[in-house]
């Protein structure tokens, strides 16, 4: 259980945030204001605290998966659809549009640009210096907790699109073994490639860009959209995809220098 507490420490203390607000908000009901204000910090109230942070985080997890849902819908299904009035071939295959604008913009382009190596923010510093987590355990931490609640969040959300549980799920497998891998190239990035960690700023805004391009470009201007670009739900690539990650998730269990690069991230920050 330690490793956990070490490794989650963040949202732990998110959880205690929610908790307080929750209690803040209830004392500036009336209804509630006589009856809380004076019980609700004692000792025997540990409970009803408890399912205030409950309550909380259930609010938390669900602001998460409507800011998901509204970028599938705005990234994916609007394009697809304009795609579709002028493409009949894609209008025909709505599914395998939709998994290859998300294999594209959020499994390669999302895992490169969008890592948490090149995210380390204020939140971050506190963390490490007044929470006193070690940034091996709170970068690991981040890392897992975007995976279980990606893998959670997009195979419900590609379902709510009309694509089949079983794609979703191998689509969801892939894009969380991709994440792994994205902050590895970080990482090698900070250690090998300075010019590309100085810059990282201008080499996320290409990936995007490379990625939006590829995504809407290719269906329209091929006209259709192929089984044979359905590459992320098939299970040799599936198997591949989870080796793959499983090397790199190796990889950054054993590095040692996040100390460094969260030093490195803040000090760009606060010169910024």
């Amino acid at each position: 259980m330690e490793i956990f507490r070490k490794l989650f420490a963040e949202k732990i203390l998110k959880f205690h945030e929610g908790t307080n607000r929750m209690i803040q908000l209830m004392l500036k009901i009336p209804v509630f204001e006589q009856r809380c204000s004076e019980t609700i910090f004692t000792e025997d109230k540990t409970k009803l605290r408890t399912a205030l942070g409950v309550l909380a985080q259930i609010f938390v997890l669900l602001y998460e998966f409507i800011k998901k849902y509204i970028y599938v819908a705005l990234f994916m299904y609007i394009p697809y659809m304009l795609i579709a009035q002028v493409r009949p071939l894609v209008a025909m295959n709505q599914e395998r549009t939709l998994l290859f604008m998300f294999f594209i913009l959020t499994t390669i382009g999302g895992s490169i640009a969008n890592n948490t190596m090149f995210a380390m923010a204020q939140r971050d510093y506190l963390m490490v210096k007044v929470m006193l987590v070690s940034p091996y355990m709170n970068c690991l931490g981040r890392l897992f907790y975007k995976m279980i609640s990606e893998f959670i969040f997009y195979t419900i959300i590609l379902c709510m699109f009309g694509v089949t549980p079983y794609h979703a799920i191998m689509t969801a497998i892939v894009t969380i073994a991709a994440r792994p891998i994205g902050e590895a190239m970080a990482i090698l990035s900070f250690d090998h490639i300075p010019k590309v960690y100085d810059n990282r700023h201008i080499y996320n805004g290409i990936i995007l860009a490379l990625s939006v391009l590829a995504a809407y470009g290719v269906p329209f201007l091929t006209r259709r959209v192929s089984r044979n670009w359905m590459v992320m739900i098939h299970p040799v690539f599936v198997i591949f995809m989870l080796l793959f990650g499983a090397i790199a998730m190796l990889y950054l269990w054993k590095y040692k220098h996040y100390r460094e690069i969260m030093r490195e991230a803040l000090h760009n920050t606060r010169s910024a």
